[in-house]
């Protein structure tokens, strides 16, 4: 049977037509989305520094730096970063020949002072023993020169005898008496300074503690951990020791803002898909440049901004000690509500 088709019947759609106007429409939808996705960037690209305030952080904790007043060579490392330590518990192992050498002129010191002190006491010992003698001489010549007051035959030369011998008793006596009494109060000067040394040397050596560097705090080895075999000068970190129980996040502020934060003020930390809520704890009255990777070799003159340090609400989970993240500060209530609603609308929460 056949059939007749009227290519000019409206109820027949043509087949040509048909697929020009579905490809038509997509383009234009393509055209539609890409207009509409470079004007929606455009906008939020130059419209968000009107909405919230926006700038990098980095998350850190209270650090205790662990170092030694003492130029060391580490020996052995019992950690790593990012583990976890107890108070008292090892971190390393060290040498120090400086601290030997402080030792050994301790040492040296009390050697000396114990010379000098057996001197002394040497010296006091034969004073104490001449004393007595050249008492009982200075008795006799005494009474020489008592018998020779009564006495009216004496020449002149021998009652100058006399007399020379009686002064020169005397002066024996005083000089032993002196050396004897200063010799006693050097002895009691040197016992009290070898107290003072010998202290100095058993807290130089307890502080040392044989090489052995223990944690003063309980918390994190954080990253700047020193390598086995590395010489360090007096005072450089041996390692940091991080606080968990106290986290914060230090946000660099931009300078070019239509509001300065408050502390109090809530604030949105975003790290990765993560929106962390807090709270501006402290405005620090000082700036600093943002130490970012990137960004740093990129811009060399980068602007120093300040400070806000903020808190975690006290159910929220903070990221990793160290890390880099963003915080948002909206300037109304408002803008933040959307933005809330906007962010759980497309799950990106």
């Amino acid at each position: 049977m056949n059939v007749t088709i009227n290519r000019l019947d409206p109820n027949v759609p043509d087949p040509v037509e048909s697929r020009r106007r579905a490809a038509g429409r997509f383009v234009r939808v393509a055209y539609a989305t890409i207009v509409f996705g470079v004007i929606g960037f455009f906008v939020v690209y130059f419209g968000a520094p009107f909405v919230f305030l926006s700038g990098p952080g980095t998350v850190s904790a209270s650090r205790h730096v662990v170092s030694l007043p003492y130029t060391v060579q580490v020996t052995k490392m019992n950690m790593e970063p990012g583990a976890t330590i107890k108070a008292g518990e090892e971190i390393a192992e060290v040498v120090s020949p400086e601290q030997d050498r402080i030792v050994a002129t301790y040492m040296q010191a009390l050697a000396d002072i114990a010379g000098r002190t057996a001197e002394l006491r040497i010296k006091a010992r034969v004073a104490q023993d001449v004393l007595e003698a050249s008492r009982s001489y200075q008795l006799v010549t005494q009474e020489a020169v008592e018998r020779l007051g009564a006495m009216t035959t004496a020449t002149v030369t021998f009652r100058m005898e006399v007399l020379r011998e009686y002064a020169s008793a005397r002066k024996a006596v005083v000089s032993a008496e002196a050396e004897v009494a200063e010799s006693t109060i050097q002895l009691a000067s040197l016992d009290e300074f070898i107290k003072q040394l010998r202290g100095r040397l058993d807290e130089a050596e307890r502080h040392f503690s044989q090489g052995r560097v223990l944690a003063p705090i309980a918390g994190i080895i954080s990253t700047g951990l020193a390598d086995v075999g590395q010489s360090l000068p007096a005072g450089t970190p041996i390692a940091e020791i991080l606080d968990p129980t106290d986290i914060f996040v230090d946000w660099y502020i931009p300078n070019e803002r239509f509001i300065d934060p408050k502390v109090g003020n809530e604030v949105l930390v975003l790290f990765g898909n993560r929106r962390i809520p807090g709270k501006i704890a402290q405005i620090l009255p000082i700036s600093s440049v943002y130490a970012g990777t990137t960004q740093q070799l990129l811009t060399r003159d980068r602007p120093a901004t300040q400070i806000a340090r903020i808190r975690f609400d006290p159910n929220a989970v903070p990221p990793a000690l160290n890390s880099s993240v963003y915080v948002h500060m909206h300037y109304t209530e408002f803008s933040a509500r959307i933005a809330d609603g906007l962010v759980r609308l497309f799950g990106l929460y």
